[in-house]
């Protein structure tokens, strides 16, 4: 059972998903697909940013939607100043060449930790063949690949071509027919496990 998995890993919420599909990978007999979705492609600007919110100093802090989902995955929020706001193709472009040499998974797990972890450009060609060192074996042709912009067609930008495609939101998650956009794993869990019993696979 392959479970693609639409993401961009300059996103919080894909940080977390990093995280579940780690764990269900451990839960399941299930591969994961990783499908790039840029949220700021070339052709977009970056939002702006939003000024300070008033509030009322008498009024107690409630968590925001990010944090219940980190507090549902057990995770503490990253603190590392990270670079933003950062475009994300070159990243894609080499997960899609390491997708050619079955080895997708361990090169966004660095991405994604040296980005959300160790605050780094993931976008330079520089960073992206540190971090590819002692992984992919030709980084020269990794390199080529990505100025090239070899797997183009392969990257899906917010924000019409996503919509069109489905994703209004990453991670989402496509089990069986059904879109999973932001869920919490107990969600993902037991629509893997309904799926994998219609199979016969659980």
């Amino acid at each position: 059972m392959v479970i693609s998995v639409a993401h961009d890993f300059v996103c919080p919420w894909c940080w977390v998903g990093l995280s579940q599909v780690k764990k269900l990978q451990a839960e399941f007999p299930v591969t994961f697909e990783w499908k790039g979705y840029e949220l700021y492609p070339d052709e977009l600007e970056f939002p702006r940013p939003g000024g300070p919110k008033d509030t009322d100093p008498n009024r107690p802090e409630t968590p925001s939607r990010m944090d219940l989902a980190y507090a549902a995955e057990d995770m503490d929020p990253p603190t590392a100043k990270r670079p933003w706001p950062l475009r994300t193709h070159n990243a894609h472009e080499a997960v899609e060449f390491a997708k050619s040499l079955g080895l997708a998974d361990q090169l966004v797990e660095r991405l994604y930790r040296a980005y959300w972890i160790n605050g780094m450009d993931i976008n330079s060609i520089g960073g992206i063949r540190l971090l590819a060192t002692g992984l992919v074996p030709d980084l020269d042709q990794m390199v080529k690949a990505i100025e090239e912009r070899r797997f183009a067609d392969q990257i899906i930008g917010f924000d019409e071509p996503a919509y069109q495609s489905g994703v209004y939101n990453v991670p989402t998650f496509f089990i069986g027919g059904d879109r999973l956009a932001e869920q919490p794993i107990r969600v993902l869990r037991r629509a893997i496990e309904s799926e994998l019993g219609r199979s016969g696979k659980a």
